[in-house]
């Protein structure tokens, strides 16, 4: 079975703005495209508008708690002095739910961008969210920091120059679980993984690697039900 790990965040939503507020705001690519991003789409002294969609309704577990985060870190920036490479100005964050669909939060980001006037998104959860804003966000060639979704294909095979992650992708999430495990001596394997982007990449990878790194290794079974109606119990027993 493939968790998804939790644990290991290299970089935080809170880090992020925290970054966004230091003096060199310019340094590195993602701070040149969130530059940009803000002096293209908002001049003049008012605040930064952050535009975040996330599942807020269908993952509210996961995602409220990072909103009330991102809450605390925008009002410890503002406290601080705002954004300083930018003269102080303050920063303002536009929460929407994406309704965990790509179709739900591309016509979300659409709005935030025109009816927001954000100056660069950021959020979602899930893979095939994520791929679908950042299509969106390369049409419209808008900023888009991808906060959650961890599917390879959303900076590699599906990505552009608009797009940038904060988590680990799935290979690198995968890599760790096999480094973990190939010393073991288990060689036959079940998989359970979501039927969705994220599950189906973390699969590939996993049999991929597992192939490499333990001679003699067997998957005897796949299964992939629907995101969210996996009943654990009944399946491992």
């Amino acid at each position: 079975m493939l968790p998804r790990d939790e644990t290991f965040r290299p970089l935080s939503r809170r880090t992020v703005l925290g970054g966004l507020a230091a003096a060199p705001l310019g340094a590195g690519s993602l701070g040149l495209a969130a530059s940009r991003a803000v002096a293209q789409g908002q001049q003049g002294a008012g605040p930064i508008r952050i535009g975040e969609l996330n599942s807020y309704g269908r993952m509210a577990a996961f995602a409220v708690p990072y909103r009330n985060a991102m809450q605390l870190a925008q009002d410890a920036v503002n406290k601080a002095g705002g954004i300083k490479a930018l003269g102080g100005r303050p920063i303002e964050i536009i929460f929407r739910d994406d309704g965990s669909t790509p179709g739900d939060a591309t016509r979300v980001a659409e709005e935030l961008l025109t009816r927001e006037n954000v100056a660069f998104l950021c959020g979602t959860f899930l893979s095939n969210v994520g791929l679908a804003v950042a299509d969106f966000a390369n049409q419209r060639k808008a900023l888009f920091l991808a906060t959650e979704p961890l599917t390879d294909a959303l900076t590699m095979g599906s990505g552009n120059r608009y797009t940038f992650r904060v988590r680990p992708n799935t290979y690198m999430q995968t890599r760790m679980l096999v480094d973990a495990v190939k010393d073991r001596g288990v060689k036959r394997w079940a998989i359970v993984a979501p039927n969705y982007e994220y599950g189906q990449s973390a699969a590939a990878n996993f049999k991929r690697l597992m192939a490499a790194a333990v001679p003699g290794f067997e998957v005897v079974g796949e299964q992939f039900p629907a995101l969210g109606k996996v009943d654990a119990g009944a399946t491992v027993g």
